[in-house]
């Protein structure tokens, strides 16, 4: 059974692999989900192999992805 904590985290993933270009080469469409209870990240950089892991927050607006990122 998935949890609301759960579901809301691959929602977050999802949004990022869809909608982010990666932070280190800023190629587009370039973001991968890794497999669940990967070590220490959640997606990788086709292009460059960064290793990102996606923290999820709750949010009215859905539609929005919001302009800062919790460190």
């Amino acid at each position: 059974m998935v949890t609301v904590r759960q579901a809301l985290g691959a929602f977050g993933e999802l949004r990022v692999v869809q909608d982010c270009a990666c932070p280190k080469c800023k190629r587009n469409k370039t973001l991968v989900k890794l497999p669940p209870n990967f070590k220490c990240a959640d997606v990788i950089c086709d292009f460059c192999g960064y290793l990102a892991q996606v923290k999820s927050a709750s949010s009215k607006h859905l539609d929005r992805i919001p302009n800062t990122a919790p460190h």
